[in-house]
Parts: structure tokens; C-alpha cells; sequence
């Protein structure tokens, strides 16, 4: 469980900047060796929810969407016409939210709310998005309070997919390592062979 020390070290930092593209990401958990949890932004009223890491790579990219930054150097492309117009719905909700302009205490009550619950805490920093994709950087257990800064969504989706490996090998108690063998495959660590 996240210590009570860690969230206001983390809020403390955040209030001195103006930043909306920042999401706090709180892990509940793994189903199937993948995580879910969820998204908490200064804009948004309420969580949203994940499951993998996939999916939290593209919330990450709706939500800025919906709260209008950091602005889209190009628009997005779609198969069906249905996804397009859904997406392009998010922006529209923009001017609802800038009418209810979250501010980092309302952040900080959901944050105080919701913690408990998560066996993890990760920062995800949006900083642009151009070229069709998101650039920012990462903060997790992993790297401490240092950041790690990502030029793609698929950088930061290898990223994300450390922090599940790792999260997943430690709350696993038959010592088998997810995903390190090949594509479906599971190493068992003891024994050092694919299974």
C-alpha cells in the first residue's frame, strides 16, 4: 500500500506547477498479468478507470483530449466514423471543464480518497502531443523520484510494460516471470526455462 508520507511528498510538488497534462495513475491490482486502476487528473471530478496498459495509454491520450491540452499537432486517424466523432466529442466537453477548472486540492481529496486502495502509484506527465503521439515523462517506483522522459506512446508503453513485469513478478507467488520469455510465453525464474 502507497505510505501517507509519499502522497503529500508528491502533492506538495505538484502544487507548485500548473500542469494539466499530469495523471496519476493508483494500481489496484493484476487480472490475467495485466494491471488495472485508475487515471485521476485535476480535471476530471471522478477516476477513470483501466484495465492494462494499452488502455491506459489511450485514457491518458482521451483525457487530454477532453481537457484540451496539450493541443494535437494533427488530428487523430480512425478506422470506423464512430470512434472519429467519439473522439472529436471529447474536445467539445472542453468547455465544460474549463467552466468547473479543477484545481490540485479537489486533485489531492480524490488522491487522498482512492490511495488506500492502490498497491502502486505512477506519474505520467503529458508535456506535447505531436505527431500523432504523446511526448512527456514517467515517474514509478522504479525510478525513484527521478523522472524518465518518453518521445512516443510506444516508449512509454515499453515502460509501462516494465512496471507490470515487475509488479506482477512480485505478487506472484509461484516465481514465474510474465512475458520475458517471448510473446505469451512465461519464464519460470527457479528453474530457468520457458513453460
Amino acid at each position: 500500500m502507497v505510505e501517507k508520507q509519499e502522497l503529500e511528498a508528491r502533492f506538495k510538488e505538484l502544487t507548485g506547477t500548473d500542469r494539466a497534462g499530469i495523471m496519476l495513475v493508483l494500481i489496484h491490482g493484476q487480472k490475467e498479468e495485466k494491471l488495472f486502476g485508475q487515471i485521476i487528473n485535476r480535471y476530471l471530478r471522478k477516476p477513470v478507470l483501466f484495465y492494462g496498459m494499452d488502455q491506459l495509454i489511450l485514457k491518458t491520450d482521451e483525457i487530454c483530449e477532453q481537457i484540451g491540452t496539450p493541443m494535437l499537432s494533427m488530428a487523430p486517424r480512425f478506422l470506423q466514423e464512430e470512434e472519429k466523432e467519439r473522439y472529436q466529442e471529447l474536445s467539445r466537453k472542453k468547455n465544460e471543464l474549463e467552466k468547473m477548472a479543477g484545481d490540485w486540492h479537489r486533485m489531492s481529496d480524490l488522491l487522498q480518497a482512492q490511495a488506500p486502495a492502490a498497491r502502486e502509484i505512477l506519474e505520467i506527465q503529458v508535456l506535447f502531443r505531436g505527431n500523432a503521439t504523446m511526448q512527456g515523462r514517467f515517474r514509478c517506483p522504479i525510478t525513484g523520484r527521478n523522472y524518465i522522459s518518453f518521445r512516443s506512446a510506444l516508449e512509454l508503453q515499453r515502460m509501462l510494460r516494465e512496471v507490470e513485469i515487475q509488479f506482477c513478478t512480485n505478487n506472484r507467488s509461484d516465481g514465474k516471470v510474465p512475458g520475458l520469455a517471448g510473446p505469451g510465453k512465461i519464464l519460470n525464474r527457479k528453474k530457468g526455462r520457458v513453460l
